[in-house]
């Protein structure tokens, strides 16, 4: 029983996702969020040198976190851990991207 409560509690809330759809999408990093982390950088005791050093690591792994990491609803991530071969599946989608039409020309 607890099983088909679980799969319908994942439907429910994939129905009424704030997601619209995009299970996965990139990290968004704004220019609000580097903001707010130099006004906290503001209140602390570091010297000046440090803070520069700390505001171009928070620059570079905003620019690095475009690329690289995803955010991913947590329904669409529960379904990838329960159901490995749908994982690999997609994997395999990803790794043959674009290779469908080059074996026809």
């Amino acid at each position: 029983m607890g099983d088909i409560l679980d799969e319908v509690t994942a439907l429910i809330r994939c129905r009424e996702c704030p997601w619209y759809k995009n299970c996965v999408t990139p990290v968004q990093v704004s220019v609000e969020d580097i903001s707010q982390f130099r006004m906290a950088l503001q209140g602390t005791n570091l010297p000046e040198q440090a803070r520069g050093e700390l505001d171009q690591i928070m620059e570079g792994m905003a620019a690095m976190s475009q690329d690289m990491v995803l955010q991913s609803c947590p329904v669409f991530t529960q379904r990838l851990k329960e159901q490995p071969r749908l994982a690999q599946h997609i994997k395999k989608i990803m790794q043959n991207w674009g290779n469908e039409g080059e074996s026809e020309e």
